[in-house]
């Protein structure tokens, strides 16, 4: 499997045609991990007010958000390229993980229902979560966060029971 492979690629492995994330998740997935650690310094500055005059604590704290910022942008981003997908006969399987692979199988015959949300971030770059509800306790509810709206329309529609008796087996 190459690990640089583009996002707009496809990874074969053990017979699977895994799909990437576009790049515009890529992008969506720096920012939000920037914005989302930018606060961790703050608390520090009280502290470093008390040790320092306030103009250098200001720029010590500046200087350590702006480091969360990139590492934590650069984590997510991270993280989101290691997402993969694939749509087979049985259902969808998902891949995620740095260090460690987490896989989800989502047979088909076990989804209850599909939601597709679009927040302002993603409404801007193209992009849909899929949800996809599941019958059962453990992990009812599984997302699939940074598909292209196009995609994921076409995965919500691929995962519905249909008439060629791909159908829910509950009673």
């Amino acid at each position: 499997m190459s690990e640089r492979a583009s996002p707009q690629e496809s990874t074969v492995t053990a017979g699977i045609n895994w799909e990437h994330l576009p790049a515009a998740a890529l992008t969506a997935a720096t920012g939000v991990g920037a914005l989302s650690v930018i606060w961790l310094p703050l608390p520090l500055f009280a502290l470093w007010q008390t040790m320092h005059e306030r103009s250098t604590a200001i720029v010590i704290t500046l200087a350590l958000i702006v480091v969360c910022a990139v590492v934590g942008g650069w984590w997510n981003r991270r993280r989101t390229h290691r997402v993969r997908y694939a749509l087979l006969g049985e259902g969808l399987r998902i891949r995620r993980g740095l260090c460690f692979w987490h896989e989800i199988v989502l047979p088909r015959n076990r989804v209850q229902h599909l939601d597709l949300e679009r927040g302002p971030i993603e409404r801007h770059l193209g992009l849909a979560t899929l949800v996809i509800h599941t019958a059962g306790t453990r992990m009812n509810a599984v997302r699939l966060t940074g598909l292209s709206e196009q995609r994921a329309l076409a995965l919500r529609d691929a995962l519905l029971p249909n008439e060629n008796g791909l159908s829910d087996d509950a009673v």
